[in-house]
């Protein structure tokens, strides 16, 4: 029986291609390269605060920026995932390792942060911090605060929500002085182009068209990762079926797992308290919860599991970054006071 392909670049599709250009995002190179620019003249870079929903380009962004400057300088640059370094040690820990910094096998993290200092001189070095909202108030302080004393060293922070600066603290924000750069949701237009680029990089000739693209960026919703992942899934299936073309059904099944996957993605990227939050949300069903009935609910949860609730205010801004990210909508209620209706978002 003859074997029906229809995906010849499986590396295109994946998460961590980097394409020759990243269309749609322009603008955000521009400003990130004026940010990042004082490193080309031996100077402290700017640090940067990059913020959007999930799938908008920042990370994809902020790598490419990268690239460039090893392209045209001898500027040192490292990529931190707070998800996989969420303490001050592990991304002390993880720089030296990535430098081969010698005699830094300490296990004090300011003594590691020391031997980086004084490798690294007067020379201008950038670190990227990506999914900055992943730690704990008090380690991701320790983290900018101790990253952003060292003179030559830039950063640039990563994260979904524009909320999360509620819960660092004023005296680390007055030092770090993050200048903002925003990701919007890609429109239609930018992921049909987008989605066509690794379509024509990644799958044979003929077993795709533009109607195709069309469904799969209306689907996704301003989310290229999802897009990506939908195109992925959608030509697996069609793979399956011994079908040459993908097909509308196959689509439709792509789109609902990979929003599946990114709904996961999303939610152990995130805090207990966001997931918890989350669930109370997701069993009252369609009819959604109200905003101080959430709180209650929360309170009694913590009080069952043993655990120490957030303040109210890093309560209503861990709400808010479930809304920023998709997982949740909100609406306003039909009753007196400043009372939200919350419910787990539904797909289109």
């Amino acid at each position: 029986m003859e074997e029906i392909r229809i995906i010849r670049e499986p590396a295109v599709l994946s998460e961590e291609y980097m394409p020759a250009s990243l269309s749609g995002r322009e603008e955000q190179i521009h400003q990130l390269n004026l940010r990042l620019a004082p490193a080309l003249k031996h100077r402290k870079p700017v640090n940067i605060w990059l913020y959007g929903n999930p799938g908008t380009g920042k990370t994809a962004v902020a790598r490419w920026a990268l690239q460039r400057l090893r392209r045209e300088s001898p500027i040192q640059s490292v990529y931190i995932n707070w998800w996989k370094h969420n303490s001050l040690y592990l991304v002390a820990d993880e720089i030296v390792k990535e430098l081969r910094i010698m005699f830094a096998d300490k296990t004090e993290a300011a003594l590691k942060l020391e031997r980086f200092e004084r490798s690294i001189g007067n020379k201008p070095f950038v670190i990227v911090l990506d999914e900055i909202d992943k730690p704990a108030p008090k380690e991701r302080n320790a983290i900018l605060y101790n990253l952003a004393r060292i003179g030559s060293v830039g950063l640039v922070a990563i994260c979904n929500s524009r909320y999360f600066l509620m819960n660092v603290d004023p005296r680390v924000l007055s030092r770090v002085a993050l200048r903002q750069i925003a990701f919007e949701p890609y429109s239609a237009e930018e992921l049909v182009g987008m989605v066509e680029q690794r379509a024509r990089e990644a799958l044979v000739s003929g077993s795709w068209d533009q109607e195709t693209l069309g469904r799969i960026a209306s689907l996704s919703d301003g989310d290229a990762r999802v897009a990506i992942q939908t195109l992925n899934n959608a030509a697996e299936l069609a793979e399956s079926d011994r079908s040459r073309v993908i097909l509308a059904q196959h689509v439709e099944s792509g789109f609902t797992s990979a929003r599946e996957l990114e709904q996961r993605y999303l939610l152990q990227s995130l805090t207990e308290h966001h997931r918890a939050i989350f669930e109370l949300i997701k069993g009252s069903g369609s009819e959604g919860m109200l905003s101080n009935t959430l709180w209650q609910g929360y309170l009694r949860h913590c009080s069952d599991i043993g655990k120490r609730p957030v303040a109210s205010r890093t309560f209503s801004a861990y709400v808010a970054t479930l809304i920023s990210v998709g997982l949740i909508e909100s609406e306003r209620a039909d009753m007196r006071g400043n009372i939200r209706l919350l419910r787990v978002k539904k797909e289109g």
